[in-house]
Order: C-alpha cells, then sequence, then structure tokens
C-alpha cells in the first residue's frame, strides 16, 4: 500500500474513476485477492492515521466526526489506531452510532472494544488541534441533510488543521458541484482511485491538498478509467520537432483572427503566445482602426485588416475570436474565417456566433458561459455538471472540446482528459485569448487537435503555475510568455534536477 502526491506522473495519478466504478472495482479486487471488505476498510483507515501522523506530527488532541456508512467506518478505523497511539481522541458520530451496520458497524465494534467512547457533537469538550472528516464520503449526490450540515458546519467553525477521508463531505464526487456548504479541508486523502469532483468544478477549493493510497488494490481495478489525468512532463512529449535544417515556413503558419474596433489586446496576446509556442509565421487580421498598432512593440508579428484580407489559404490553421465582437463586421469575419477549410480553434464572441456544428478539425475552448449559451442553460448549471456538459458539447459540435476553469477538461475522440495543474491567480483577463494562441500554433505546426488541445492546455496551466511564483494577485496573461518559452525548451535533465518533494498536489 503506498500514498503518493499529483506533483508528478505516476501509475496511480494517470486516471480518474467515477465513484461507481471504484465502489464496483474495490468488491471485485477483494474477491480476486480473498479478502473482506472491512480489510479494505481497515487499509483506508491506517492510510489516513500514516498521513495525519506525517502530516500534523504536533497534533496530539484529534476530534473524528464519522457519518453513518462506511467513510465514517475508516474514520473508526483510524480513531482506534490514534487511541492506540496515546493521542487523546474525541469521535463524534453523527447520527445514532447502534444504526451502523455492515464493515462499519465492525469498525464501531473495535474501536468501543478497545475503550474508545462515543460523543454527540454537543459533548465535545476543549478544543482540538486536528479534525478529521469522515462523514459523507462519496456516496452524496445532493445537497447534505441535517444532521450533515450542522456537522459540516461546526468543522469549518473550528479553524483548526482538517484531514478529510476520500472526499470533503458535502462534496459530490461524480461531478465536483457542491450543492450547499462543504468541510473546507487541507489535506484530503483519497482511496484507489481519484475521483473527477476532487479535481473539477469546486472541489479545488475545498479539497486542499491532494493525496492518493491505493490501498493495495489499484492493479486489480479492472474498470477502465472515465478521464485521463493530464501531467506536463507526459504531455510535453508530443511538443513539435524541428529537424536542423528547419525554416519558418515549415514551422507552422498561423491566422489569428478578431480584434474588433476597441478590442486589440485579446488578438495580440493570441498572436505572441503563437510566436513563443514556435509558430514560424503569425499574422493577425483584425479591425482597420488598430492594425498599424498590433506590432508596434513586437515586430515579428504581422498584420492585416478585414475587410479587404483574403489570403486564408496563406494559413496553416486559424484562431478565431479572440475581441472578435458581436456586430456585422464580426459575422461577416466569421464567415470568411469558416471558409477557409484550415484546423481552426473558435473562442470567445466566435463561439457565441457560431450555429449548430463546427468545420472539422476545430476545437473550441468555452468558458463556462459560453458553454452555457451553447447549450441554452445557466453557467451555473454547466458548473454543476461540468463533466456532463463537456459531454454535451462534443456531442452537439462534434468539436474537439475545452472547457475551461478550475479542472480543465478536453473532450475529444480518444474520450475525456482532466488537468490539475493551474491556479486562481489566472483568473484575469487574457488568459483564455493566450490559450487559443498555445493551442493554435500546435495546429498550425501539424498536431492534430486533440493532441494539441490537450498539450496546449497543460502548458497553458503549467506556465501559470510558474507565474504565479512572484505572486498570484495581479498576475497577467503576458506574464506565461516567458514560463511559456522555458517549459517548451526544458529538457529531461533540467527537470529531473528539480527536488521531488512528496508533497501532494
Amino acid at each position: 500500500m503506498s500514498i503518493t502526491g499529483l506533483e508528478k506522473p505516476h501509475i496511480l495519478t494517470q486516471g480518474i474513476w467515477l465513484p461507481e466504478q471504484i465502489k464496483q472495482g474495490e468488491r471485485q479486487a477483494a474477491a480476486a485477492m480473498g479478502m473482506t471488505l472491512f480489510e479494505l476498510m481497515s487499509r483506508a483507515g491506517l492510510a489516513a492515521f500514516e498521513l495525519a501522523r506525517r502530516q500534523w506530527p504536533g497534533a496530539r488532541h484529534w476530534w473524528v466526526f464519522c457519518g453513518g456508512g462506511n467513510n465514517g467506518g475508516d474514520g473508526y478505523v483510524l480513531a482506534r489506531l490514534a487511541r492506540a497511539a496515546g493521542l487523546r481522541v474525541q469521535l463524534v458520530q453523527m447520527g445514532d452510532a447502534e444504526a451502523l451496520n455492515g464493515d462499519a458497524a465492525i469498525a464501531r465494534d473495535h474501536y468501543r472494544a478497545d475503550g474508545g467512547a462515543i460523543e454527540t457533537l454537543g459533548a465535545l469538550q476543549g478544543e482540538p488541534d486536528l479534525v478529521i472528516d469522515a462523514l459523507l464520503g462519496t456516496g452524496l449526490s445532493g445537497a447534505p441533510r441535517e444532521p450533515a450540515r450542522q456537522h459540516i458546519a461546526a468543522i469549518n467553525r473550528l479553524g483548526v488543521p482538517v484531514l478529510a477521508v476520500d472526499l470533503p463531505s458535502g462534496l459530490c464526487a461524480g461531478s465536483g458541484c457542491i450543492p450547499a456548504e462543504a468541510v473546507a479541508a487541507d489535506a484530503t486523502l483519497s482511496f484507489v482511485g481519484l475521483k473527477p469532483g476532487l479535481l473539477t468544478g469546486r472541489g479545488p477549493d475545498v479539497c486542499g491538498r491532494l493525496w492518493l493510497a491505493d490501498l493495495g488494490i489499484q492493479h486489480r481495478l479492472r474498470q477502465a478509467p472515465t478521464l485521463q489525468l493530464l501531467h506536463w512532463n507526459s504531455e510535453r512529449e508530443h511538443l513539435p520537432r524541428r529537424r536542423q535544417g528547419a525554416h519558418k515556413g515549415e514551422a507552422g503558419r498561423l491566422l489569428v483572427a478578431g480584434g474588433n474596433e476597441g478590442m486589440s489586446g485579446a488578438i495580440r496576446l493570441a498572436g505572441e503566445a503563437a510566436l513563443r509556442c514556435g509558430s514560424g509565421l503569425v499574422r493577425l487580421v483584425s479591425h482597420a482602426s488598430h492594425v498599424q498598432l498590433l506590432n508596434l512593440t513586437r515586430p515579428e508579428l504581422m498584420t492585416a485588416s478585414f475587410p479587404g484580407f483574403d489570403q486564408w489559404s496563406w494559413a496553416d490553421a486559424l484562431v478565431l475570436g479572440p475581441g472578435l465582437g458581436r456586430n456585422d463586421w464580426s459575422r461577416a469575419l466569421l464567415t470568411a474565417a469558416l471558409h477557409a477549410g484550415r484546423p481552426m480553434v473558435i473562442d470567445a464572441d466566435a463561439l457565441h456566433l457560431l450555429a449548430g456544428r463546427a468545420p472539422a478539425r476545430v476545437v473550441i475552448t468555452p468558458h463556462a458561459g459560453e458553454a452555457a449559451a451553447l447549450l441554452d442553460c445557466t453557467a451555473a448549471e454547466v458548473e454543476s455538471d461540468r463533466l456532463g456538459a463537456v459531454r454535451q458539447l462534443r456531442e452537439q459540435t462534434g468539436a474537439v472540446v475545452v472547457l475551461k476553469g478550475a479542472g480543465t477538461l478536453v473532450a475529444g475522440e480518444h474520450g475525456l482528459a482532466l488537468c490539475p495543474h493551474g491556479n486562481p491567480g489566472m483568473a484575469s483577463g487574457g488568459m483564455g485569448d493566450l490559450l487559443s494562441g498555445i493551442i493554435g500554433a500546435f495546429l498550425a505546426q501539424g498536431i492534430e487537435p486533440e493532441a494539441a488541445a490537450r498539450l496546449g492546455v497543460c502548458l497553458h496551466a503549467r506556465a501559470g503555475d510558474l507565474a504565479a511564483a512572484s505572486g498570484m494577485v495581479g498576475m497577467l496573461a503576458s506574464d506565461l510568455l516567458t514560463p511559456i518559452r522555458r517549459l517548451i525548451n526544458q529538457t529531461e535533465e533540467h527537470d529531473n534536477n528539480k527536488p521531488d518533494a512528496d508533497t501532494g498536489r
């Protein structure tokens, strides 16, 4: 049995499973290995106990909150181990402890047999220095009811470190939705396989540092993961390679079309990102009012104005949408660009103007609001089921879909992928334009749309993490341009010289 973080690719962190897949897989693996499900529960409790001791070695007074299912049983196992280690433990049972059944009841009985007491929320005394959340686990599908809400709120009021067992209570494991209030954990230890809700939607808000314990059975999982977890160290293997005698014409010609009157910044950011990703030639097609200013401080960018531009066949790929606007000029430019018949990234206002299915070899990159417009729903509905939304967009448009946000999702012919990189400092204007330029650059260099989308999403997010080293607040999209070039040109030797602390996400 091992516990691993998500810093680098690892056999434990290559896939993401739905909670029902994990539940079925646990039963199948236990049967195949001739073990009981209570033994798996015991391994889970032990893993959580060991992580808590490692992360908070000075904590001597633990409050363990247990629910009515197997997640609560994990908490009982942990509480018994903590008492045996000489720690002060107060265990809170949500609901009637006598109503527990199955393996959770066995764990309760073992805890009691070793002298452990079971208390209610109102009977707690003193101040804990660590809280263990083993209330609800992965079975939640809607808003928690009382008394779960009361216990979640009580944990959040304490202001002490919290370790969530498998999942912060109140978070939906399959979607990342928080229908009401969820425990705000400092760390979460997931079991057997990662679940989508830990990494997308609201999950990153409440999971803290994310860890995974395989319980010794992940190699026995028969189900294929629902999503692939993207890692930069793996994705960068798909970066374009140049031959020694390469010239700019074979490094990819990219057209970036948009930049309506008063909106020149978006197209400029997309174009410069494409240059930093290796495009040999980049041309910005924009409104005539500012076309002469676009390359004033970046002379490597070529410019052209619309209407009047008709050299669409010059490009190997297009980016359509940054700063496009939604007026008659915008619609005319959209129509002309769509007739180019080139691989294309469609973003921003172009998504609002796009009707029906996208052309072939297209990547669309909506955020939740743009996805909602395409799906005729609200952004809140998209965020409540990001996996469902990205699947529906893929089916509706036929495009490779990048649903931006915390835990960006990519849907294409080869299934779903999730990017765990990135940070809240990237919530600023221009970040999406940068991503469009990155993906467009890879399309222009001959990478297939789905692979270009996965590579671009991963590079963009990792560059954001590097830029955030100087502080997240006030981080600009242009701050990512230097890290982008650095990441693209890194070598394995450079990476291997960096410390590889097992520190979680």
